[in-house]
């Protein structure tokens, strides 16, 4: 058993002609940080604030690697900035004895900059600041104020100062619109007939989020004697954004549309992305339609691949769809038919994938109420229902017949691939979670070990943690030119295909798709191997950062919504334990920080390293799943972070 109090940092170095790295920075907000290094054969190598020489988060080094034998454990030093990660920082200006200062609202950046510009600037101004001179620890660095975005307590402004930490640009370009506005005005069947089939009159409907904004898939279904003739139509973006053109470039470039918690960027401008694209109730729409013949248990017998001109019957929504399903509600019958055959269809697809070994991680949505201006008055957990099922579970079905069709033809694409996870996380996994109570008498890296574990811990309070542990010992899911199969929904073939408005692969498949159909490999449209390969990097990086600008949305309107709750008190679940306290979340989702030092009324705690927890010189314990109640103290909406204390005490 291990008690630490302070990092302790004892070793050598290792052999010469390997002790230097080149890599990635990226900084805890605690000073230490991690350099990713290009050599994927090195872990992730650990360094030390002051071993930072200079360097800040996002910034590519040069270290020197040593070695502690007694942890096995690697450390750095940086010896050389190669590159800066930024030039230009946001944050908030506070004025110390008559200097102007920045203190950046990512809290990874932990430096302050001085700022020559600032007299007119008052104290919780934010700002977007140009680095003049990059700080040398302890010492502060240099900036020069390039945009003021408001003030700090403004509830529209942390969402507009994330968008420019992140790049997230709102408007389009001058030369983006013009074009899109000439598509605008064109003839949205200039290819029809001859080379669409018709399915206008087709019962399809579109099945959404009651806020969308864009709707890129919609269904068909009817039985027939074999079982069910499935449509599956898919917006044909491809047919209004050609390769190398300005809306072409401006897409690549975004490569997905983010959802902040106030507000959606789409990937194209809105006259495609709410307008000619989107599959609008009642309007003449293009799509590429996957025509598929399932039998009665739902195994796949046939498909086709059609380009097609489709008019939605109905747009209807998760809630309204779950309505008709539990018999609360009528759409009419022929609506009611279709949902009727579309249930049983995807629940036969699910029990399929259930049984192939499809992991099912059990997450609601965190959805966050905003009022007119902008400000938190409700936060609440949306629980999946059977109607998400049946879009999911028919959309995966689309996208592994379409990875099927190009692989038969030997054709080039971008995959979506979810690879095995590595031996030594599933061991530390395994470890983790017997330190929380949960035995696993065997675990390993495949499907059926893992719904084992997963079927194991339902219905305990500790079932949340659990789904959160094995999320977090898997591999991210990313885009790859090879096809390596997708573990999580265990099948062998899978891409993107079914959210062309949304997500940038998606399109780049359907002009795949159109040169199988046209026969034409050269037709533009047509990748390269090394073509594919780069842009699968750069839109995996983009996806990372996207999904990250979107939770660091939320987080801020709830620490927002926090705020006017300090004093309360809370039932909570320990989600993460560290030598220097630890996180518990609350039912909304909030998660806040218990203080070491904040228990020592109690009892004196020490960090139990192999057990994973806080444990007193008295015998109590607090580990990883406990139920605590807390009483919310404080809350720094720069860091987005929640402070809580323990309360032993009666309300």
């Amino acid at each position: 058993m291990k008690y630490t109090r302070r990092t302790k940092r004892r070793g050598r170095r290792i052999s010469p002609r390997r002790n230097i790295a080149i890599g990635k920075l990226e900084l805890n907000p605690r000073g230490f940080g991690f350099v990713r290094p290009r050599d994927k054969r090195l872990p992730d190598i650990y360094i030390a604030e002051e071993d930072m020489g200079g360097a800040i988060h996002g910034d590519e080094v040069k270290i020197v690697i040593s070695k502690n034998y007694q942890k096995n454990r690697l450390y750095g030093k940086v010896k050389k900035v190669l590159s800066r990660g930024i030039t230009e920082i946001v944050g908030i200006t506070r004025c110390r004895n008559g200097v102007p200062l920045l203190f950046p609202l990512d809290r990874r950046y932990n430096f302050i900059l001085t700022l020559d510009d600032g007299e007119a600037l008052k104290d919780g101004a934010v700002v977007v600041v140009a680095i003049k001179k990059y700080p040398q620890f302890p010492f502060p660095g240099e900036g020069k104020v390039l945009r003021v975005l408001g003030d700090e307590d403004d509830p529209q402004v942390r969402v507009l100062a994330l968008m420019e930490e992140y790049k997230i640009k709102s408007n389009f370009p001058k030369d983006v619109l013009a074009e899109a506005e000439a598509l605008k005005n064109t003839s949205p069947l200039r290819r029809f007939p001859g080379e669409r089939k018709d399915f206008r009159n087709k019962f399809t409907l579109t099945i959404d989020p009651s806020d969308a904004k864009d709707f890129d898939d919609a269904l068909s279904i009817e039985e027939i004697d074999e079982g069910w003739r499935l449509g599956v139509h898919i917006a044909d973006v491809s047919e209004y954004v050609r390769p190398d053109s300005y809306i072409d470039m401006e897409a690549k470039e975004r490569s997905f549309s983010v959802y902040l918690v106030d507000r959606v960027i789409p990937m194209l401008p809105p006259q495609l992305s709410s307008d000619l694209c989107s599959l609008i109730e009642n309007e003449d729409r293009l799509c590429l339609t996957v025509e598929m013949v399932l039998d009665r248990r739902g195994d796949l017998l046939k498909y086709e691949i059609l380009p097609s001109v489709i008019r939605v019957r109905k747009r209807l929504t998760y809630e309204e769809v779950q309505e008709v399903l539990d018999g609360k509600k009528t759409l009419g019958r022929e609506a009611d038919k279709v949902l009727s055959h579309l249930a049983i269809l995807s629940n036969m697809l699910y029990k399929k994938r259930k049984k192939a070994g499809m992991i099912e991680f059990d997450f609601p949505e965190t959805k966050v109420e905003l009022d007119e201006k902008g400000t938190p008055i409700d936060i609440r957990a949306i629980e999946r229902t059977f109607a998400h099922r049946i879009i999911e579970h028919i959309m995966i079905l689309a996208n592994s017949v379409i990875a099927e069709y190009i692989i038969s033809n030997s054709a080039l694409t971008i995959y979506r691939v979810h690879e095995k996870p590595d031996v030594e996380k599933v061991m530390q996994l395994k470890k983790t979670l017997s330190s929380i109570g949960v035995k696993t008498k065997k675990i390993s890296p495949s499907n059926k070990a893992i719904n084992r574990l997963l079927k194991g811990v339902e219905g305990l309070p500790c079932k949340r943690l659990v789904h959160t542990l094995v999320l977090r010992s898997l591999p991210r899911a990313r885009y790859d030119p090879r096809c390596l199969g997708h573990f999580g929904l265990a099948l062998k073939y899978y891409l993107h295909f079914t959210s062309p408005i949304r997500r940038y692969p998606d399109l780049v498949v359907h002009r795949i798709v159109h040169t199988l159909i046209q026969k034409n490999r050269e037709a533009p449209g047509a990748f390269s191997v090394q073509e594919l390969s780069n842009l699968s990097a750069y839109i995996s990086a983009m996806e990372e950062k996207t999904e990250e600008a979107e939770r660091i949305s939320i987080k801020i309107k709830i620490a927002e919504y926090m705020e006017s709750k300090v004093g309360e008190i809370f039932d909570g679940v320990i989600s993460w334990v560290t030598p220097r306290g630890m996180f518990v979340e609350l039912d909304n989702a909030a998660e806040g920080f218990v203080a070491v030092e904040s228990l020592e009324p109690y009892d004196q705690f020490f960090y139990d390293e192999d057990g994973l927890c806080l444990r007193g010189r008295k015998g109590k314990v607090f580990r990883l799943g406990d139920v605590v109640r807390v009483r919310l103290t404080y809350v720094d909406k720069v860091s987005n972070l929640i402070y809580f204390q323990l309360f032993l005490g009666k309300e």
